[in-house]
């Protein structure tokens, strides 16, 4: 079917652009930063727009990543900036707020999509963007660093709403102001990508795609502060409790909750956890 022409091809595609981010042991063995108590999970962005012709390549990258560190790796499509504007064409709209003001700050779109962020770190004072050649290599030493916290997700879901309670603990005194991000993604939403590599599928356009780990909704651009302790007290649990109510389009079964720690002021990534939303 061509619904599952995408996921189906993930083993058998050969990339021309991307040929670099082959991934072979012992990256995965040797991976997985551990602080005693915690495994270092790791956070890819993958900007993107189905007017965008390279995403559905870059997406792939991105999926062959989540199938090689299972777990470990949570990956967020974020449909912003010019090339995920709806079309005639192309009616469906996947932006969110947080998506467009994260694409402003960060600069995703401006440099060029397919682009990403992994784990919302620096490469350079002011400079968060990987591109797609670049994501496995970069994941790979986001997660062998040391876990500085850990994180539980725990869901209930009752007549189309969902009420989530995040738990953060600190496994060192780090300084700052530390904020929590909670974010809603879906899978399996089928509709029109622009495309231009009939390694992947047809072109110029696939009317059937499969978008993944669709953005849907943040608690905010940059969620809710979690600390007013500096530094944070380690073994102190910190909570957040979160109650949504289900837009029609949101297909429970296929949604995820995703949340993130975070420096308040570098936007670096301390720690992310995603689990299912009917579980």
């Amino acid at each position: 079917m061509k619904i599952l022409r995408v996921i189906s091809i993930l083993a058998a595609v050969s990339f021309l652009f991307y040929a670099c981010e082959k991934i072979e042991p012992p990256y995965k063995e040797d991976g997985g930063g551990s602080g005693g108590e915690a495994e270092q999970k790791v956070l890819l962005e993958d900007y993107t727009g189905h007017d965008c012709v390279n995403c559905p390549t870059a997406a792939i990258v991105a999926e062959q990543l989540k199938e090689f560190y299972g777990d470990k790796l949570v990956v967020m499509a974020v449909h912003a900036g010019f090339f995920a504007r709806p079309k005639s064409d192309m009616p469906q709209d996947f932006r969110t707020e947080a998506g467009e003001v994260w694409d402003g700050f960060f600069g995703v779109s401006a440099a060029g999509n397919p682009n990403g962020l992994v784990n919302r770190m620096q490469r350079a004072p002011g400079d968060y963007i990987v591109s797609p050649a670049e994501w496995g290599s970069t994941i790979d030493i986001e997660m062998k660093k040391e876990a500085k916290a850990k994180m539980t997700v725990h869901s209930d879901f009752e007549q189309n709403t969902l009420s989530s309670t995040i738990t953060t603990e600190f496994l060192y005194p780090l300084a700052g102001t530390y904020h929590v991000l909670f974010c809603i993604t879906q899978d399996s939403i089928i509709g029109p990508q622009m495309n231009n590599d009939n390694n992947v599928g047809d072109t110029p356009k696939i009317e059937e795609y499969v978008f993944m780990h669709v953005l849907r909704y943040t608690n905010g651009a940059w969620g809710e502060r979690l600390t007013d302790d500096d530094p944070v007290v380690t073994g102190k649990k910190y909570v957040l409790e979160v109650t949504v109510n289900f837009e029609d389009e949101w297909v429970p079964e296929n949604c995820h909750v995703v949340a993130f720690v975070f420096d308040q002021e570098s936007k670096t990534i301390v720690q992310v956890e995603e689990a299912d939303v009917i579980e």
